[in-house]
C-alpha cells in the first residue's frame, strides 16, 4: 500500500513493489498474481481501515455532535504537516485513476457512500437527542461533511497547517447548528 500511496499506480514498478514488500518476484505472483491484483487489495485494506477509523470515531462518544468533531479534529491531523503533504491514498487513487478505471470508481464511491452513512447515523442520533435540528435532512449534511473532509485533504497535499483547518472545521460544523 505505501508504495502505491507514495509512487501512484502508474509509477509504482514491479521492483519497488518487491523491495517495499521485501518479497522475490515469484513469490509476488503466486500470492498476488499482477501488480493490478495487489493495487486493488491494498485499496480495499485502505478503505476498510478507512471506514472502521470513521465508525469507531463516530461512535466513541455519549453526544454525536462532539463525536462529529472528534473525527474533523481527527482529519485536521491527517490534513496538516506531513501527513497533510502525503495525502489521502483514495483522493490520490481517484485523481490518478478516475473516471477512467471502472473497477476503482466502484471502490471510491462506495468509500464515500459508506462514510456518508457513517456521518448520516451519526446525525440521526445527534438529532434524536436534540443536538442537531431533526428537519435538517441527513443524506445532505452528511454528503456536505464527506466533501469538507475530502477537501481538507487536498488543502493538505498544498501545505494547509492545523490552524487552516480548524477554520475549516469550525465553519463545517455551524452547518449542523
Amino acid at each position: 500500500m505505501n508504495v502505491f500511496w507514495d509512487r501512484g499506480y502508474h509509477d509504482a514498478s514491479l521492483p519497488d513493489l518487491l523491495d517495499g514488500m521485501d518479497i522475490s518476484r515469484g513469490s509476488f505472483y503466486k500470492a498476488f498474481g499482477d501488480k493490478r491484483g495487489i493495487f486493488l487489495r491494498a485499496l480495499d485494506a485502505y478503505i476498510d481501515d478507512a471506514v472502521r477509523k470513521v465508525g469507531d470515531m463516530l461512535s466513541a462518544e455519549a453526544s454525536p455532535k462532539v463525536a462529529i468533531r472528534g473525527a474533523f479534529s481527527n482529519y485536521a491531523d491527517l490534513s496538516s504537516g506531513m501527513d497533510g503533504l502525503r495525502g489521502c491514498f483514495a483522493v490520490l487513487t481517484a485523481a490518478e485513476m478516475l473516471p477512467g478505471d471502472e473497477e476503482v470508481s466502484v471502490r471510491i464511491s462506495r468509500l464515500f457512500r459508506r462514510l456518508q452513512d457513517l456521518f448520516a447515523a451519526a446525525i440521526i442520533r445527534a438529532q434524536v437527542l436534540g443536538e442537531i435540528n431533526p428537519a435538517r435532512d441527513e443524506r445532505t449534511l452528511a454528503r456536505f461533511l464527506v466533501c469538507q473532509i475530502q477537501g481538507m485533504r487536498i488543502l493538505g497535499k498544498a501545505g494547509a497547517d492545523r490552524n487552516d483547518m480548524q477554520t475549516v472545521i469550525d465553519i463545517a460544523l455551524k452547518s449542523l447548528d
